[in-house]
């Protein structure tokens, strides 16, 4: 509603808690590989080439000062689900050798962003969709999903692609919170509906003090 537009900037940033610095962190390009990185050895291949790369070895390889020294640091490798259960795998096979440079004990694998999305994606589906004892619930994902969208509810308790299910989940997460919003507002001013709560024109005052309840008492903790 337009009448909620005159808050627009009184709205801030939050406030900062334990905060993490920002560090800039330079960025180097890498030269092309001729590897495999759909098997475990061409992944060994790839983490060996690009450590040389950068300058860094094996510690007892050479003797030369300017060799950096890592064996108390760690290194994030980044790539897809496939990469990281290739790097995983080649940790495995070589938790025998004798040194933690050769067990690849400084690889540490980080998901991306998108992938990590889609692992999000897949284990909501599995536990909310994929299985028919799930839908029986009257809150569950699925009758929310058959009033978002009710044609396409075969779709979705089949295998659905990626897209399909982050816009559920986008859609379902902002309708929860103004079902949320609904029984606050029913609760603190009296509202039947939304409609009802908008047409009161709450004061600022009033937005802010049912948003902090809304965060205290509907938002999962540790409690859970």
């Amino acid at each position: 509603p337009l009448y909620f537009t005159q808050f627009k900037d009184r709205l801030h940033e939050p406030e900062l808690v334990e905060g993490i610095p920002i560090v800039k962190t330079p960025t180097v390009a890498a030269s092309a590989m001729d590897v495999s990185n759909s098997t475990v050895a061409g992944n060994i291949q790839s983490i060996i080439n690009l450590l040389e790369q950068g300058g860094i070895v094996e510690p007892d390889s050479f003797d030369d000062p300017e060799i950096p020294d890592i064996s108390e640091y760690i290194i994030m490798f980044h790539g897809d689900l496939g990469t990281g259960e290739q790097l995983q795998a080649v940790q495995q096979l070589h938790a025998i050798e004798n040194s933690p440079w050769d067990q690849f004990q400084h690889v540490v694998f980080v998901p991306g962003m998108f992938h990590l999305k889609m692992v999000a994606a897949d284990s909501i589906w599995r536990t909310f969709l994929q299985t028919s004892a799930a839908h029986l619930d009257e809150t569950s994902l699925m009758q929310d999903m058959g009033m978002l969208r009710p044609k396409e509810t075969g779709h979705y308790g089949l295998k659905p692609v990626f897209c399909r299910m982050h816009q559920l989940i986008g859609y379902d997460g902002i309708c929860c919170c103004l079902d949320c919003w609904r029984i606050e507002a029913r609760k603190c001013m009296n509202c039947a509906d939304l409609k009802v709560f908008a047409a009161s024109e709450p004061s600022y005052e009033d937005l802010q003090a049912m948003a902090d309840s809304l965060a205290w008492d509907y938002v999962a903790d540790h409690k859970i």
